[in-house]
């Protein structure tokens, strides 16, 4: 039995490494888009929405805490990887990703970062305990992703541009949201936690951009 979970679990690490490595390629290859035009397809790399969904969706299909930090990790460094790897090879070939070389300093940082989530992907798995605190855990990615999208939809409107960004923002939120909405045992504490974190995270991470 013991073998056999660790042989399951082992099988969940290579698949969030395949997840990793297609995901850091396919942003990488987005930025082949403008960045400045209406819809601006690059942003998918360059914004939060993205990675804080795809890491949400990581935890949430784990079987443990251990299990869940080791998931968020391995994906996240595989997409570190990849992502800078691939900006290496086209530096050959295509002028915009000319870099003198593989960008040790950022995939080191990008690494130390992966790891901070890991340990926040810990905690967060904690919301299938469903006590009181389970209606928070649920609550904390739902509020980052409304954040940014209030964020986003006021730079929308001021520069004319993020439209994809907010577009991926608003669906995610709201189908994130209400799944969580359904799973949380006390819908008030759910979504009490939402407006405070939400309003605290957009002062304190985007107001100050816009």
């Amino acid at each position: 039995m013991y073998k056999k979970e660790n042989h399951v679990q082992f099988k969940s690490y290579l698949l969030y490494i395949v997840f990793g490595l297609a995901a850091g390629m396919i942003t990488r290859l987005s930025d082949f888009f403008p960045n400045d035009d209406l819809w601006s397809l690059s942003s998918i790399a360059t914004l939060f929405g993205f990675w804080m969904v795809t890491v949400t969706l990581v935890i949430y299909f784990s079987s443990s805490n251990i299990n869940a930090a080791i998931n968020v990790f391995v994906y996240l460094t595989a997409m570190n990887f990849s992502f800078y790897f691939l900006n290496y090879v086209l530096g050959f070939f295509v002028p915009m990703f000319d870099n003198e070389g593989f960008q040790w300093s950022l995939f080191i940082f990008f690494t130390m970062f992966a790891l901070v989530c890991s340990v926040i992907s810990y905690v967060l798995y904690f919301w299938n305990k469903e006590n009181k605190w389970s209606n928070v855990l649920y609550a904390l990615p739902v509020s980052g992703l409304a954040a940014e999208t209030i964020g986003v939809s006021i730079y929308l409107y001021n520069n004319h541009t993020f439209l994809f960004q907010l577009i991926f923002n608003s669906v995610s939120l709201i189908i994130l949201g209400y799944w969580f909405y359904r799973k949380a045992n006390n819908k008030w504490i759910y979504i009490a936690t939402i407006g405070m974190i939400t309003l605290i995270g957009y002062f304190l991470v985007y107001y100050p951009f816009l």
